[in-house]
């Protein structure tokens, strides 16, 4: 007998031959399912999976049949009948429909579950306003709780070392999709709520990249769900993209659109503080402003023109007044001196009669001494008088209109040489005067 020859395909051929047989044979089709992982790229092409409680399909719809499709916006749970024809994409050998048209069909079962689960954690308070938390000013340790493997988790350490160095990052490893998740995700938190005083963090991102409904499934659980309400320690729920939203979304403390989104919250607090120290610094430079031209309206008698003209002489005067003051006081000492010595000399005379010559020895020192202590008292005097008019010679020096000038001040006047205090008070083309601590110069104004 001869033998039969087998017939080997390249890969390439067989996955051309069934294309070639599935789309001839169901050119087209109708089919009803859920839309999951909906993604539309920037060409305008529409990606999904169409699937129901058994089996999934995936969908391409090309930009040309999306315009012209019944349904021209897809959400991930929308239950969709799909017309097209059956293929396969030949670089991965992919069975799939190359849909034509599509229509909304009702409420997918996955949609369903979650708006059931949404209405009961509401109707228990888990969404209240009033129990969330605020999120801390500077946090200093911040904890995440994600795949250690994901993309999330790269993105969100990359922008927290960025725009926060130094920050202290700590990563609970757990799986995010699959049996089992939702107890690794919530062991994370109550493992962050449990550490020692010293040890815990001050903030807590829980969460992961986008998928589909079923791939963030575990973020709708009971297990994640009672531990994000429960937590101590205040929680950004970061899980898929800006699009996707779950349970964890609703109870957290506050929701980010994706888990980039996340870290930039964080650390947008850090921003907000050096913005508020800014603002506190503008402030106390206002305040000191104000300060200052409080100080210098209590100068104003002597701003005007007359006062700057007189001060030199007021302050010769009052100099003069001071010399006159000393005078005075040496004038009092020496004759004060002279009618202690007179009455020295009269006593000397009425007991110089009678022989005391020891009495007379002893008067001599006491009035010695007393012209010691005269002598004593007339420096302490003259020294305290000194000091007086060193504290009125500065005084008057910090009030001289002159040093003010020769800080870079200067003082403006009308031509009735009334001083101008108010932009307001002058009128285009009028006259000024302006007085600088050296020279003065003539002014017009050109703009009210």
């Amino acid at each position: 007998m001869q033998p039969i020859e087998e017939k080997v395909y390249k890969v390439s051929e067989l996955t051309q031959l069934l294309k070639l047989t599935l789309e001839a044979q169901f050119a087209a089709v109708s089919v009803l399912g859920e839309a999951s992982g909906v993604v539309l790229a920037s060409s305008g092409h529409l990606y999904f999976t169409l699937k129901d409680a058994a089996g999934a399909m995936k969908v391409a719809m090309f930009r040309g049949a999306l315009q012209r499709s019944t349904l021209k916006r897809l959400e991930n749970g929308q239950q969709i009948v799909v017309r097209g024809m059956l293929s396969v994409y030949p670089l991965r050998g992919e069975l799939q429909i190359i849909a034509s048209d599509m229509r909304l069909q009702g409420i997918g079962d996955i949609f369903a579950a979650l708006e059931k689960l949404k209405q009961a954690y509401l109707e228990k308070g888990y969404f209240d306003p009033q129990r969330k938390k605020p999120l801390p000013l500077l946090p200093g340790r911040i904890g995440v709780v994600t795949s250690p493997t994901g993309a999330a988790v790269r993105d969100i350490v990359r922008i927290l070392r960025r725009r926060f160095p130094g920050i202290a990052v700590v990563i609970y490893p757990a799986r995010v999709q699959g049996d089992g998740a939702a107890g690794e995700i919530a062991a994370g938190i109550d493992h962050f709520n449990g550490a020692p005083p010293g040890t815990g963090v001050d903030v807590l991102i829980v969460g992961r990249g986008g998928g589909s409904y079923e791939d963030l499934w575990a973020f709708n659980e009971a297990p994640v769900v009672e531990a994000i309400f429960r937590s101590r320690i205040p929680v950004i729920s970061a899980v898929g993209h800006e699009t996707d939203f779950t349970i964890a979304d609703f109870v957290a403390d506050l929701r980010a659109a994706t888990p980039s989104a996340a870290a930039e919250l964080v650390v947008g607090k850090k921003d907000e503080f050096l913005n508020r120290i800014d603002f506190l610094r503008h402030a106390l430079m206002r305040l000191m402003e104000r300060e200052l031209h409080d100080r210098r309206s209590s100068l104003q008698p002597l701003r005007g023109e007359s006062a700057l003209a007189d001060f030199p002489g007021r302050l010769q005067e009052l100099a003069q007044r001071l010399d006159n003051g000393e005078f005075a006081l040496l004038r009092l000492f020496q004759q004060s001196l002279k009618e202690k010595l007179g009455q020295w000399n009269r006593s000397a005379q009425r007991f110089a009669a009678f022989d005391l010559g020891g009495l007379v020895k002893n008067r001599g020192l006491q009035v010695q001494n007393l012209g010691v202590r005269i002598g004593a008292r007339f420096n302490e005097r003259m020294q305290q008088q000194r000091q007086r008019i060193g504290v009125l010679d500065s005084k008057l020096a910090g009030m001289n209109p002159e040093n003010i000038l020769a800080k870079g001040y200067s003082i403006t006047t009308d031509r009735e040489q009334r001083l101008v205090r108010d932009a307001s008070a002058l009128v285009a083309d009028e006259e000024i005067r302006i007085r600088f601590a050296r020279g003065s110069a003539a002014a017009r104004v050109i703009k009210e």
